[in-house]
């Protein structure tokens, strides 16, 4: 597959997995809290191949929140042994969430997603309330910097970002591109990536940013898809077919190049917990998980055939999710990972009041 082509099917097909459309995401608007209602016991999410998940998070106490198709919320309190399911609705509609991300201590939390929808929870992800983005286009990911201190990024080249908890989210908007991740290494220093090689920065919190890379809608810039730090000094951006970026001067320059397990494509990269260790997990298409240590791709056994498009580690266990119903887990820092197959599931239906 040459550079514009994979950039092409990327676009065209655009989320981490390069399988859904973009065609799909519309969206309207209410401000009411979730409320939960029945009960019922069922299987867990390994049992459920229809349905995706795109976005996971580990909480300070290993509480973990998975979101994903038509507005789909869970949480389980111990490693993805028994989990609690939600739906949000949006004008009485489902429509698919993509991100989630809290606080540092887990007290507050947004869940982001189709029809600029923005869902935000004060308790650890039990209920959420859904917040006016006043944006229409998908919002794929979003970076959480304080309880007041939120960014997310999407489709048609929107940064939305708020400092007073959501209550106002003020737009900058770039070129008709679609921005795949957004990552801060403290307050003030952000970085958004995307299509045609594209990098954006901020350095006031997310106030205003500017192009560092890209931004030009040219068809053999491949798009990147993720960007994670070690620290405040070191980060890496991933892309299609294995390209890839460092920076070791916290982000003023960066240096391109291709790592050595190309031509696959990685959708999610995250820093290992802080245990002194310089690794970066990853995964991607086909079910692929890996540790990158000083720039070497070591494979993990794959669990799954269907894409990874998030991770979350906390310093016991570490949960990614994908495509296809796939949930697995490792409980060794990401040098083996199993399947979550048989995990009892609550089955509580919420949704936002029109």
């Amino acid at each position: 597959m040459s550079r514009g082509q994979g950039a092409k099917m990327a676009r065209s097909k655009l989320i981490w997995s390069l399988v859904l459309c973009a065609s799909l995401w519309i969206g309207g608007w209410s401000t009411t809290p979730a409320i939960a209602a029945d009960q019922q016991a069922g299987v867990g999410p390994a049992s459920r191949p229809w349905e995706n998940y795109f976005g996971v998070t580990i909480l300070s106490d290993n509480r973990t929140v998975v979101v994903g198709d038509k507005g789909v919320v869970m949480t389980s309190t111990n490693r993805g042994g028994t989990w609690t399911r939600i739906q949000l609705t949006k004008d009485s509609k489902y429509y698919d969430l993509y991100s989630v991300a809290f606080t540092p201590d887990g007290s507050r939390g947004w869940a982001v997603g189709d029809g600029g929808s923005v869902f935000r929870s004060d308790d650890r992800g039990t209920t959420w309330t859904l917040q006016n983005s006043s944006q229409t286009a998908a919002l794929l990911k979003v970076a959480v910097i304080d309880a007041q201190k939120a960014c997310a990024v999407g489709e048609h080249g929107v940064v939305i970002c708020t400092d007073d908890a959501g209550a106002h989210w003020n737009l900058q908007k770039f070129e008709d591109l679609v921005f795949f991740d957004v990552v801060f290494t403290d307050p003030t220093h952000g970085w958004a990536v995307g299509e045609f090689s594209t990098t954006i920065r901020t350095t006031d919190g997310g106030k205003t940013w500017s192009v560092q890379t890209g931004a030009k809608r040219i068809v053999t810039q491949d798009p990147y898809f993720a960007i994670a730090f070690l620290n405040a000094s070191n980060g890496l951006v991933l892309g299609l077919n294995g390209i890839e970026m460092q920076t070791s001067d916290g982000g003023n320059t960066w240096q391109a190049g291709t790592l050595p397990d190309q031509h696959r494509s990685f959708y999610t990269a995250v820093a290992a917990p802080s245990n002194g260790s310089d690794v970066y997990y990853v995964g991607g298409e086909d079910g692929i998980t890996a540790r990158l240590i000083d720039g070497k791709v070591i494979r993990t056994s794959t669990v799954t055939s269907n894409s990874i498009t998030s991770i979350a580690f906390s310093s016991h266990f570490g949960i990614a999710v994908g495509l296809s119903g796939t949930v697995i887990r490792t409980e060794d820092d990401g040098q083996n990972w199993t399947e979550l197959q048989g995990s009892q599931l609550v089955e509580t239906r919420a949704q936002t009041g029109d």
